[in-house]
């Protein structure tokens, strides 16, 4: 006998619970591998793995199928109607069709290293004097060992397939201690391991021991991930029945029956707005980049905007689909009521946050890192697009719990065209820059869609007159910092760690005056709504006191 399982609300509010907490977490993990990177290897070698580590992810999404997202809602019904076993054979099954198609892309890299070492070549090459001595031993590295990087890319995707699978299982569920912890394991190793491959080889092999750290890190969550379930799997009553080879043999003579009714067709969605989230990424947009340098540049802007967003979503962790279900399961509220609340406190996160990270980018990379000042303007224009296309997705989350599936693929199918149509001409008439409107504003046009859906199916209205207060404080705070901007010293020629972290205390100072006056302002164009600010003093945030009293 097995112990009795929580209640399903139980389930959730635990899950809810450690996404929350852990979230922070893993944004530290990633602030830390990024600031690692961007210090200590050249823009050649950061543009080299930033490739990698593309090419990783796209064939990764070809490999997926939309099985990972799939999983979390078919295992449990698997497991309800068939037993553990059937759950077991089901995850069997897919693994195995992954593998089946990993070793055909491990084929095709194989046969074709040539040409990828060409590739990587033309854009070491060129006449850009930048970096000369970083290019000629990162061109002879590829050289001897570009067989290498193919074969860290497969690597890479085969742990990856299976870290997802795991994770999948763990999720399905409700182990969100385990997989949060996993997940801020694979956050921190990567960073550690790089910290150690650059400080124990010498600069000619640190190229070569950051691809290693990059295979070894994930190895590691492999098998954490690995062990947690096989400890799920051994609480699970298991009945007895033919073994594994005989229920994957008869599993793989007849796909079709084999799979749980439906599984086909939600991978299907969902594999689609897997790879329509790839291609309308920096990642796959750097591949049509001719230097290196430009890789890495645009890499480095799209990765601050990513985690500065990803700062100031920390508080909507885990909490928009599950409200939303709850609305729908009439627990209380409306759709539209939930859909605004959660718009006006992203609206109160995300615009002032938003003008304050385009006004200090240029700042804020000399403080991160003075050879990626030139990424300013990448963060100044998918800034105001990442941010948004935050805000927009909110109604994406909406039709997802009212299962409009057919609005979604729409969505996600305006995307790919909004790209197909930008890449044009954009990246063409405005180099860098274009390239990051180019997959900025298909991410854009996507939630715009969404959002125009939502409110014509499901009665979504935006929260247009708190849109004006918050615009407005934001304004006016903008004009405070971009005034106050001009005092800061900013040191002339090489800056040392001592100018930097000088600036950075600037910078600091200047973020929370601009804080304040965006805090007053607001109050003084009318404030929060009631229940807003009711909840935004839930949130555990520094000088609380203060805070209540501001807003």
């Amino acid at each position: 006998m097995t112990a009795r399982r929580p209640s399903l609300a139980t389930q959730v509010s635990r899950a809810v619970w450690w996404n929350t907490l852990f979230a922070p977490l893993r944004l530290l993990a990633e602030v830390l591998a990024t600031l690692v990177k961007l210090n200590q290897l050249s823009q050649a070698a950061f543009g080299l793995l930033a490739l990698v580590r593309g090419a990783s992810n796209l064939f990764g999404t070809a490999l997926d199928l939309g099985i990972a997202r799939a999983l979390p809602k078919y295992i449990p019904e698997t497991e309800r109607a068939g037993g553990a076993r059937a759950a077991r054979r089901l995850f069997l099954l897919v693994a195995t069709l992954q593998l089946a198609i990993l070793l055909v892309i491990a084929l095709g890299l194989a046969l074709s290293h040539r040409q990828i070492e060409g590739y990587l070549q033309g854009l070491l090459g060129g006449e850009v004097a930048v970096e000369a001595a970083a290019r000629a031993e990162l061109s002879q590295f590829v050289a001897e060992f570009h067989w290498l990087i193919i074969a860290a890319i497969v690597i890479l995707l085969g742990l990856g397939a299976l870290y997802d699978l795991l994770m999948a299982v763990l999720s399905s569920f409700f182990h969100q201690k385990a997989w949060n912890s996993i997940a801020l394991a694979a956050g921190l190793l990567p960073q550690v391991l790089v910290v150690v491959a650059i400080l124990a080889l010498p600069d000619r092999w640190d190229i070569l021991g950051v691809l290693v750290a990059m295979v070894l890190a994930p190895a590691i969550a492999v098998a954490l991930a690995g062990w947690q379930v096989w400890r799920l799997q051994a609480g699970l009553e298991m009945e007895p029945g033919p073994g594994l080879l005989v229920d994957l043999r008869d599993g793989l003579r007849d796909l079709r029956h084999a799979l749980p009714p439906g599984f086909v067709r939600y991978a299907a969605v969902s594999y689609l707005m897997t790879a329509t989230d790839f291609i309308a990424s920096f990642e796959f947009i750097n591949f049509f980049n001719s230097d290196i340098r430009d890789v890495s540049l645009l890499a480095a802007g799209a990765l601050l905007v990513r985690m500065a967003l990803s700062y100031l979503y920390t508080p909507m962790v885990g909490v928009q689909v599950p409200l939303f279900a709850r609305v729908r399961q009439g627990e209380g509220g409306t759709t539209n009521g939930a859909y605004q609340s959660l718009v006006r406190l992203q609206l109160l996160l995300m615009v002032p946050g938003g003008v304050g990270l385009v006004l200090l980018a240029g700042p804020g990379l000399l403080v991160i890192s003075p050879q990626y000042l030139d990424a300013a303007p990448i963060v100044w224009v998918l800034t105001p697009c990442l941010f948004s296309e935050s805000m927009l997705t909110t109604a994406h989350n909406a039709l997802m719990v009212h299962e409009r599936l057919g609005t979604v693929i729409m969505s996600r199918l305006v995307a790919l065209l909004t790209v197909v149509v930008l890449a044009f001409w954009l990246p063409a008439q405005f180099g860098l820059i274009g390239m990051a409107l180019t997959f900025g504003l298909a991410r854009v046009a996507a939630g715009l869609w969404a959002t125009l859906a939502g409110m014509r199916l499901l009665g979504l209205r935006w929260p247009w007159r708190f849109t004006l207060r918050v615009s407005a404080a934001a304004a006016a705070m903008g004009l405070a910092v971009a005034g106050l901007r001009g005092l800061i010293s900013v040191p002339a020629g090489a800056i040392d760690l001592v100018a930097r972290l000088g600036l950075a205390l600037q910078l600091l100072a200047l973020a929370a005056v601009g804080a304040v006056i965006f805090l007053l302002a607001l109050r003084l164009f009318g404030g929060l709504d009631p229940a807003d600010r009711a909840q935004v003093l839930k949130w555990r945030l520094p000088f609380q006191r203060v805070i209540q009293r501001l807003i």
